[in-house]
């Protein structure tokens, strides 16, 4: 890459970095984009880092982007990146292009010991022993030219990334956990498609649990429409409707204009624009009550639950410190909960949850089970354990 410019602003000079490039066997990658205000982040900044060191691409200044996809697509070469989830969706949407061969550093780091949301500051810090400046954080992205101050920042974020990678693959071997970084990095490539989107924002409304159950398609009906408006405008969800307004409209499903603009933040913008959608909406739904929506478990209040899941938050603190692996990354709060208020009933069912396959069924065997079984009971052991508790086997 000798003699490319630390900011790319043309396509010829593109194609020559992605020439260079492409005989790389890791490649780090970081992106600058604005989210606010939009369905669709708008990208400002690609940052690329070979041997060679770091560069930065301007997709404002760059009409035809579509070298770099050819890149980002192919098998051979491993793009290194830290907490890669919206650097991957918000390039898959500008460039039409699906990922492959990612490596997370954050992600190999939560397999490491640390925090699953450890940032890529402090992992600099720890790894290279670099303090990186934090004068850019809130910068403005979309405004041109660019400052000499804003492109270093923006560089640092892949300077150090393929030197971490070195050394987190390293210490994955000795540790025998490359091969369970590798299984759940998997998922990283792999698209999320609409229907997920939609149950992730219909998971989200908390005033889903206050809806009558012959109620829900129609708030499940509700979710789809704005999210399709949403995507439309390119505008966020909370922008075409609320999720508490959301939560009040498929409990109260007025079926006039009238009684849809007496729900509180209701305005009469949102009326002319959207008011006889709705109550279309609403009376379809109402005349077909027993249309599909996604069966989401509701809030249990059986006595016992919580004293589970304090349970299992100790014994997963306990199986993570064993393992070396951030609790999060072992068990999501969302399977956590489950398991709390709805535990398997034999280890069949345990065996059915894909959260618990592959390693993660490997790294914590048959304790996770037991426990849930019954088979083991938490004892006060001083000097012992995680702040003096311990899991004992039940004998029969």
């Amino acid at each position: 890459m000798n003699g490319t410019p630390r900011l790319v602003t043309t396509g010829k000079e593109l194609e020559s970095l992605v020439d260079a490039l492409s005989s790389e066997e890791a490649v780090a990658l970081d992106t600058e984009f604005h989210g606010e205000n939009r369905y669709w982040p708008d990208l400002y900044l690609v940052q690329l880092a070979g041997s060679q060191g770091p560069v930065a691409v301007d997709p404002v200044a760059i009409k035809d982007m579509s070298p770099l996809g050819t890149l980002l697509e192919s098998p051979h070469i491993i793009k290194v990146m830290h907490s890669a989830k919206n650097d991957i969706e918000v390039l898959s949407h500008h460039l039409g292009v699906s990922f492959a061969s990612v490596f997370d550093t954050q992600l190999a780091a939560a397999f490491l010991g640390f925090e699953r949301q450890i940032s890529l500051a402090r992992l600099v810090n720890m790894e290279c022993g670099v303090e990186q400046s934090k004068g850019n954080t809130l910068s403005d992205w979309s405004r041109r030219p660019l400052g000499k101050d804003q492109v270093d920042y923006a560089l640092d974020d892949v300077r150090f990334l393929l030197t971490i990678r070195r050394n987190q693959v390293r210490r994955l071997s000795k540790f025998d956990r490359l091969r369970w970084y590798e299984q759940e990095a998997e998922s990283l490539t792999k698209s999320c498609d609409d229907d997920t989107a939609l149950l992730k924002a219909f998971r989200k409304i908390k005033a889903r649990s206050k809806v009558k159950r012959d109620r829900l398609a129609l708030l499940w009906a509700l979710v789809k429409w704005r999210e399709k408006e949403a995507m439309n405008l390119n505008r966020p969800r909370s922008f075409i409707m609320k999720d508490h307004v959301l939560g009040a409209v498929a409990a109260l499903a007025p079926v006039t204009p009238e009684g849809l603009s007496s729900l509180r933040d209701v305005t009469g913008g949102f009326m002319d624009r959207w008011g006889e959608e709705i109550v279309r909406i609403v009376r379809e739904s109402l005349r077909s009550p027993r249309k599909k929506y996604p069966r989401m478990p509701r809030n249990n209040s059986e006595p016992g639950v919580s004293a589970r899941k304090d349970i299992l938050r100790i014994f997963l603190k306990q199986e993570s410190k064993r393992l070396g692996i951030a609790p999060e990354l072992l068990v999501s709060k969302e399977l956590l909960d489950s398991l709390a208020k709805s535990p398997p009933s034999d280890e069949e069912e345990l065996d059915s949850l894909m959260e618990l396959s592959g390693w993660r069924k490997e790294a914590l065997g048959y304790g996770i089970f037991a426990l849930l079984k019954g088979e083991l009971a938490l004892k006060i052991s001083p000097g012992k354990g995680s702040n003096g508790l311990e899991f004992v086997r039940i004998k029969d």
